[in-house]
Order: C-alpha cells, then sequence, then structure tokens
C-alpha cells in the first residue's frame, strides 16, 4: 500500500508567500495573512481526516510566523522570510544560463565569531558559491536581490563585515567558469 505524505500547511503558506517575492525581499514591509481566507477555496487537507481548524492551530508553533491573538493573523518573522528566500535559490540554481555577470561575497568575521563565519561558509556554499579564499567567495547565479536580503537579516546576528560585489569581468576567469561548468 502506497502512503501518501501531507505536506504541512505552513510548507503551503509558505509556497504561496513565495510568489509574493518583491514583498519579502523589502524587509521593511510586514507580510501578515490570516490563514482561514488564504486557506477558504484552495481545497487543502479535503481528502483527509485531519480538519484545517487543527491545521491552522498547529501554525501557531511554528517557527516561520508569530501569532497575534487579537486579530487572528500571523505574521511571517525573519526565519520564515529565509526559508522561503533559500527556496528561491534553490529554484534558481537550477538554471544554467549565465548572464556573464560574477557575484561576489568578501566578509571579515572576527576569530571571535568562527561559529557565525562558518555559518557563512555553510550557506555561501549551499547557496552555489566558490571559494576563492577563506573569505572571498564567487557564484555566476543570479540570486543577487535574495543575497542581499539574506545579508541583511544575517547582519542583525553577525559581528563583521559583509561586503557584496557585482563584478561584469574578472580577469583569467577560465578557473571559475571550469567550476561552475560555464
Amino acid at each position: 500500500m502506497k502512503t501518501t505524505k501531507i505536506r504541512s500547511l505552513a510548507s503551503i503558506i509558505l509556497e504561496k508567500l513565495e510568489q509574493k517575492t518583491d514583498e519579502l525581499l523589502n524587509l521593511g514591509f510586514t507580510i501578515m495573512f490570516n490563514p482561514r481566507k488564504l486557506t477558504r477555496g484552495m481545497s487543502i487537507y479535503q481528502d483527509y481526516n485531519y480538519p484545517i481548524y487543527k491545521r491552522i492551530n498547529n501554525l501557531k508553533s511554528s517557527p516561520y510566523f508569530n501569532f497575534n491573538k487579537d486579530t487572528g493573523d500571523f505574521y511571517l518573522n525573519n526565519k520564515g522570510r529565509v526559508e522561503i528566500i533559500k527556496n528561491i535559490i534553490a529554484k534558481k540554481k537550477k538554471i544554467k544560463k549565465w548572464d556573464l555577470v560574477w557575484r561576489i561575497v568578501i566578509f571579515d568575521v572576527p576569530e571571535s565569531k568562527r561559529r557565525d563565519r562558518d555559518f557563512l561558509r555553510r550557506e555561501l556554499k549551499w547557496m552555489g558559491f566558490k571559494e576563492l579564499q577563506h573569505s572571498v567567495w564567487i557564484s555566476p547565479y543570479n540570486i543577487e536581490k535574495e543575497l542581499l536580503c539574506l545579508l541583511e537579516l544575517w547582519r542583525k546576528d553577525f559581528r563583521g563585515d559583509i561586503r557584496f560585489v557585482r563584478a561584469q569581468q574578472v580577469v583569467d576567469d577560465h578557473e571559475f567558469r571550469k567550476m561552475f561548468v560555464l
């Protein structure tokens, strides 16, 4: 017997909010939704015995949203924004067409914040960046808006300096083109 995996309401809502990319990348813009209105007409979970109101109640414990008891609305928090942005980046990494622009991240995070520095390196590697030096990473992927938004979110937690460079030309970039199979 084949079992069907039920997607969580949180993942479905994050997917719907991903379509609002412009507002999502504007950190001054608060993203708020009422799950009852959002799920109305989406026929979510109609085939399952688990009522939608229980799924909505489970959203209150989701790490991606904050709940306002007075209005019954949910707000997308920074962790939720990061999750959606990562989904957008994952999709853009699959596009192999290169726009002939290199994206470079340069950072200087002090030794006392090694954990933050290692986190940043892991995230850059996941995004498809390749290491030129320990604190200089390069990528051909057009994820500039998403990366700048993530850097802005990360700057709140990091001590140190993180810079983004957009380069039209890199001298002797044959090695980089080979790394990225361009």
